[in-house]
C-alpha cells in the first residue's frame, strides 16, 4: 500500500483524514505529531495502518525525515501556534522539502485568502488564513511536473456550533441567542465527517486532482438561516443577534491584548508581522459575516462525494444538535487551556 505523511493528523481537519485514509485500506498513515504520546496521538495509534513519528512541522530535520520514503502528504499547518510568518515560511519549507524527498503527491490543507479575495482590502486581512493563502498560491505556481499537488481549501467548521466561536448562549426562557458581528453574509460551513472522504478523494483521483483548488462545504448560509434552521430541526426559539465589534470583541476576547498566537505562549517571538487577537478576529468576522468569500461549486461537490451531508438542517439532524457545548475540537481545546493559564498568569479571569 501506498504510504501518505498527515502533518497536523491530531488536529480538527486532519483526525478525520487519517481515518478515512486508514479505513480505505489502500493506503497506510504516517502521523507527524510533536508528541506520540498524547491522548489523540495515541487514540489514532490504534487505527489500522498508521503509524506515529515525532516532530515539529516547524523545524526542517524533523521534516525531512517524515516527508522520506511516502508516496503522497497531506499538509495542515498550524497558524495559531506558529503565527503569520512562521506559517508562511514553513508551509513553503515543507513543500520544497517534499519534493526533495520524493513525495509524488502533495495534498495542502488551507483556507480562503480574505486579503486577495478583498483586493487587499486590509480591514481582511488576518494571519491564520491569508498565509495559508499564500502558500497555496506558491504551492499551485511550481506547476504539477515533478510533483503533482493539490490544495483542499475549508472555511468555517459546522463543529464550531458546538465547540468555538459559534455556539450560542442559552436563555433563561429557553431560547438560544447567536450574539456575535456576523452581518448577513453566507458563510460556507463544512462538516468535518466529510473532510476525510473530500481528501481521500484527492489521493484516489490524481488525474482529476492534480493542480486543483477543491473548496468545500456543506451549505453555505447565514446566521439568521442558521438560527431558523435550528428551530426547525429542536423545537427551540434560535436568534441571531448582530453585536458590532466594539461590543462583541471584549467579551470573547481571550484575556485583555492577547496576541493573535497566544497559543505559542508567552515567550514566542512577536514583531511587526505579529496580530493582535482582537485585529485578527475583527477581520475574520467582516470577512465571513459579510459573505465575501468565493462561493463553492456544489454541484462539483456532489459528484464527488454523492452521499456527503447536504444541509446544515440534516447535519443539525444527525449529529443530535441542541444548541449545547461539547468539546469536540483539538483546536479549542487547546487555546481554552492556553487562554486559561495566560490569563492566570498575567492576573486576569
Amino acid at each position: 500500500m501506498k504510504e501518505i505523511l498527515v502533518i497536523g493528523g491530531t488536529g480538527a481537519q486532519g483526525l478525520p483524514v487519517v481515518r478515512a485514509l486508514s479505513s480505505s485500506k489502500r493506503f497506510t498513515v504516517r502521523v507527524l505529531t510533536r508528541n506520540v504520546n498524547s491522548s489523540r496521538a495515541q487514540q489514532i495509534a490504534k487505527l489500522p495502518n498508521v503509524t506515529l513519528v515525532e516532530g515539529m512541522q516547524d523545524n526542517q530535520k524533523d521534516l525531512h525525515t517524515a516527508f522520506h520514503g511516502v508516496y503522497g502528504a497531506w499538509v495542515n499547518t498550524d497558524g495559531f501556534t506558529l503565527g503569520e510568518k512562521n506559517e508562511l515560511f514553513y508551509g513553503c519549507r515543507a513543500y520544497e522539502i517534499a519534493r526533495h524527498e520524493g513525495v509524488q503527491h502533495y495534498v495542502y490543507a488551507s483556507t480562503d485568502f480574505p486579503l486577495k479575495d478583498t483586493n487587499w482590502n486590509e480591514l481582511y486581512h488576518w494571519g491564520h488564513n491569508d498565509a495559508k493563502g499564500r502558500v497555496a498560491q506558491y504551492i499551485l505556481a511550481q506547476g504539477q511536473a515533478g510533483m503533482k499537488s493539490s490544495i483542499f481549501t475549508t472555511g468555517p467548521y459546522m463543529e464550531m456550533l458546538m465547540d468555538g466561536m459559534f455556539v450560542p448562549k442559552e436563555q433563561p426562557d429557553g431560547s438560544f441567542v447567536w450574539a456575535n458581528p456576523a452581518k448577513s453574509g453566507k458563510i460556507p460551513l463544512i462538516t468535518l465527517e466529510d473532510v476525510g472522504n473530500y481528501s481521500l478523494w484527492l489521493f484516489d483521483n490524481l488525474l482529476e486532482s492534480a493542480g486543483l483548488d477543491l473548496r468545500v462545504a456543506t451549505e453555505e448560509i447565514n446566521f439568521a438561516d442558521i438560527a431558523a434552521v435550528f428551530t426547525k430541526v429542536t423545537g427551540k426559539k434560535g436568534v441571531h443577534k448582530y453585536l458590532p465589534l466594539e461590543e462583541y470583541l471584549p467579551l470573547a476576547e481571550p484575556y485583555p491584548n492577547a496576541p493573535a498566537n497566544f497559543a505559542a505562549g508567552p515567550n514566542a517571538v512577536r514583531d511587526d508581522s505579529s496580530m493582535t487577537w482582537r485585529q485578527n478576529f475583527s477581520a475574520w468576522w467582516r470577512y465571513w459575516g459579510e459573505g465575501l468569500t468565493q462561493p463553492r461549486d456544489m454541484h462539483l461537490l456532489d459528484c464527488i462525494n454523492p452521499n456527503r451531508i447536504k444541509s446544515l438542517e440534516e447535519w443539525m439532524r444527525k449529529v443530535e444538535y441542541t444548541g449545547q457545548q461539547k468539546n469536540i475540537l483539538k483546536g479549542v481545546e487547546d487555546l481554552k487551556e492556553k487562554a486559561q493559564l495566560i490569563g492566570q498568569s498575567t492576573g486576569s479571569s
